[in-house]
């Protein structure tokens, strides 16, 4: 007997937002989740723009009513909770009281947290604690997420993020462990995570060991950084890859590394088999060191240690929960 067709409503982390990290993650949910999405029906809503005004969850059309209605309903990945929501009108996830009936008993795929500690402001409880399944069990991807979500009565297991799901042991095997010739370079211009001494040393050290160093724009505040940085250094500009298209294509041109602090841009290099080396500035990345063993050098290490690390030969061995992956995926099939 034929699965009976459920109406999914997807909400994409990727629409609306100005961090490109966020459409890595986006392709990686899609591919991971595609033979789900591909079985059912499925709609897509953003969640960093609001979706629905008052007057239309009031009236209810066919749009709204999907959406609250649906069979089931997924957060896809990226740092959507905010500890602190008291005040917050930018919160990535758009969350307000009038329409959560559409994010009622969504589940989350890989989904994380835009600060370091486990304590939710009352808003934040709130807000999650209405919207949040606590019937299935959600995925997140790191453990500070899955102790959040669990504080709400939820149940959470801890898949890493899902732009890593795929890479598997004999992925990571064709991943070069030497030097590589050329490299793609990045840096967070956001005004929390900057360090202009220790990030001009990351570049002035990457410049020193690649022929060819090209820099991928991961947001528009990326690029304004980078141009105080080069300034700083009294170099020329650097090539820009402001795109997944241009970036992908940098990276399978031969003998490519990665070096930077936009922690996506580095996972991306590994999906396209190139040796990353993640330079760590936030709890993200950390979070992604002790979970996933991603190759990774804090920041303060740089000027000591990058130099040494980008030649010597180091294994790529992203670890992977991968029982815990497919017991999340498991709970969807023959429901």
């Amino acid at each position: 007997m034929r699965e009976k067709m459920k109406r999914i409503a997807i909400f994409d982390t990727a629409l609306g937002s100005s961090n490109l990290g966020d459409e890595i993650i986006m392709d990686a949910v899609m591919r991971n989740m595609g033979e789900l999405f591909e079985s059912h029906f499925s709609l897509r809503l953003a969640t960093h723009v609001r979706n629905f005004s008052l007057a239309q969850m009031l009236r209810r059309n066919s749009k709204v009513s999907y959406f609250v209605n649906a069979d089931w309903k997924f957060i896809c990945g990226t740092n959507l909770i905010a500890q602190n929501r008291i005040g917050k009108v930018n919160a990535q996830w758009q969350l307000c009281p009038s329409n959560l009936p559409v994010y009622r008993n969504c589940v989350l795929i890989g989904a994380g947290t835009t600060g370091s500690t486990e304590k939710l402001d009352p808003y934040a409880r709130f807000l999650y604690g209405r919207v949040l399944s606590r019937e299935i069990i959600h995925s997140v991807r790191d453990e500070l997420t899955r102790s959040i979500v669990e504080s709400l009565g939820c149940r959470a297991v801890n898949t890493g993020c899902p732009s890593l799901w795929e890479l598997t042991p004999e992925r990571c095997a064709r991943i070069p462990a030497g030097k590589g010739e050329r490299c793609a370079v990045s840096v967070s211009g956001y005004r929390d995570q900057t360090d202009a001494a220790g990030d001009a040393a990351m570049l002035d050290i990457v410049l020193r060991n690649y022929r060819e160093v090209r820099a991928w724009i991961q947001t528009t505040e990326d690029e304004g950084y980078l141009a105080l940085l080069e300034k700083r250094l009294g170099i020329p500009p650097l090539p820009r890859l402001c795109s997944l298209a241009a970036f992908r294509g940098f990276l399978r041109g031969g003998r490519t590394d990665y070096v930077g602090t936009r922690l996506h841009g580095g996972i991306f290099a590994m999906q396209n088999g190139c040796r990353s080396l993640i330079i760590s500035i936030d709890h993200r990345a950390e979070g992604f060191r002790e979970t996933n063993h991603i190759p990774s050098l804090r920041r303060r290490d740089v000027e000591s240690e990058l130099e040494g690390r980008i030649n010597s030969e180091f294994a790529t061995e992203i670890q992977i929960d991968s029982r815990a992956v497919a017991g999340f995926k498991s709970q969807f099939v023959g429901r």
